[in-house]
């Protein structure tokens, strides 16, 4: 595997270079004792200017010292990962293609890192600690792994976020990791929107909605990749499903009935344990390649990946909407998570946004700002506050359906049991947006309240 780096805002305040090495013993130092990378050579150095020894260990310490924390939490780990047919196109295209498809990875988690950073992170500071502010910056060391467990091409970087940061007033303080938390959602939705813009553009490709079940939301790939591929990509998936079942049989044998949408999650995840391969010694990209194009060599034989994906754009040709109706985004994202959520946050509109953003554009790029448009449009004119707790919405369903008395457009009062909520959400907005297409159409009305442009 190649080495970590180390990327982030706050590397300047720790005398670390963006792109440099991450070595074993920083990575000891920072994130497993939350002392600073280069501990040594700063004890080292203070030593030989004839400090004494607790005063250089103390000017290496960052902030509370870990033995002054009961449960001490060093970093938090966050996993970029594209969709299977981007591992696909990295792992049998040609060399430009891999390379082309890392740049955009790497780019698009970056992005994402600084949108962190710049909208996500506080530190506690101020009197007893009640205070947050914007840190300075992150350190971040990230890994990049190439295969899972059973060495199928999976294309992943794990970024290990160290909870060091430097307050405002100069001090170390810790980042206030349950921020980090609730926005995890809405930065992988970035990533996502991020990555398809990249790929999009270099490479030429359009995306097409894929169903991996069918009460969970679609994902997107790249179209033209053979389904054939996809499925000898996902052959653990398979096994996953394959033992789940078995796992549903059993539960409704002991239970007299089907499991909900939750119980499904609890054993799917427990079929994941229960399957999970041991690890197998890393081996270098160029030898995974080589076994990768041979296994794949009957499925695909001599034709070219990447042409078969541009192939598909040319047939295609999906039309993209060229102006964004951000009042119709609005509705549609506050009608799914409303249906999905009773009360919901400001994170939970902004990663619906950015979905319809990736369903809407198609890789395309944003106008950027736009999810943060569509997110205050909903909460403007379809939210309303929700309980005490502030910060906390609920959908004004009056002001979605003004009419539904008279339209009949009212959504379902009862839902047929195997429906999930993510179904009953997809039609709610669709009830919604469709009547108000046909308002605005009927009576002529230009895209409003408020359109955005695309670039290009």
């Amino acid at each position: 595997m190649p080495p970590g780096l180390w990327t982030g805002q706050g590397l300047a305040a720790m005398g670390l270079q963006p792109g440099s090495a991450v070595t074993e013993r920083q990575a000891e130092l920072l994130l497993g004792k939350g002392m600073h990378p280069n501990a040594d050579q700063i004890k080292a150095a203070l030593t030989k200017a004839g400090q004494d020894t607790d005063t250089a260990r103390q000017a290496t310490v960052l902030g509370r010292p870990v033995a002054h924390i009961a449960r001490p939490l060093l970093a938090v780990a966050l996993e970029f990962r594209a969709s299977p047919t981007v591992h696909l196109l990295w792992a049998l295209g040609d060399e430009q293609t891999r390379a082309t498809i890392e740049d955009a990875q790497t780019l698009a988690r970056d992005r994402t890192i600084a949108w962190i950073e710049n909208a996500v992170a506080q530190v506690r500071w101020g009197n007893g600690g009640r205070y947050r502010s914007a840190v300075e910056g992150l350190v971040v060391a990230v890994f990049r792994r190439f295969d899972n467990l059973r060495g199928a091409p999976l294309l992943t970087d794990h970024a290990l976020v160290s909870v060091k940061v430097r307050r405002p007033d100069g001090k170390w303080g810790n980042l206030h990791t349950a921020e980090l938390f609730r926005y995890a959602v809405a930065a992988g939705t970035l990533f996502s929107l991020l990555l398809m813009e990249e790929i999009t553009e270099r490479l030429k490709v359009t995306w097409e909605p894929r169903k991996v079940t069918a009460s969970s939301r679609p994902v997107w790939e790249i179209a033209g990749i053979p389904p054939e591929l996809i499925a000898w990509k996902s052959s653990r998936r398979q096994e996953i499903a394959h033992y789940t079942q078995g796992l549903i049989t059993w539960y409704e044998a002991r239970h007299g009935h089907p499991p909900g949408e939750r119980a499904r999650h609890a054993l799917a995840r427990w079929a994941a344990e229960d399957t999970g391969p041991d690890k197998h010694s890393p081996l270098p990209l160029p030898v995974l390649r080589h076994h990768w194009r041979q296994s794949a060599a009957g499925l695909l034989g001599s034709e070219s990946l990447l042409r078969l994906a541009q192939e598909a754009t040319e047939k295609t040709r999906t039309p993209v909407r060229q102006q964004l109706d951000v009042g119709l985004a609005a509705v549609e994202i506050t009608a799914i998570v409303g249906t999905m959520r009773s009360g919901f946050c400001h994170q939970h509109l902004l990663a619906e946004a950015r979905r319809y953003l990736a369903a809407a554009l198609r890789g395309h790029r944003q106008t950027p700002g736009t999810d943060e448009d569509i997110v205050a449009e909903a909460l403007t004119r379809y939210c309303t506050p929700a309980g005490t707790t502030a910060g906390t919405w609920s959908a004004d369903w009056s002001a979605l359906y003004p009419d539904q008395s008279d339209d009949g457009t009212k959504a379902p009062d009862s839902w047929p049991t195997s429906s999930s909520r993510y179904q009953r959400a997809q039609i709610t907005a669709r009830i919604r947006t469709d009547r108000l297409r046909a308002i605005r159409r009927d009576r002529h009305l230009s895209l409003s309240p408020g359109t955005a442009t695309l670039d290009g």
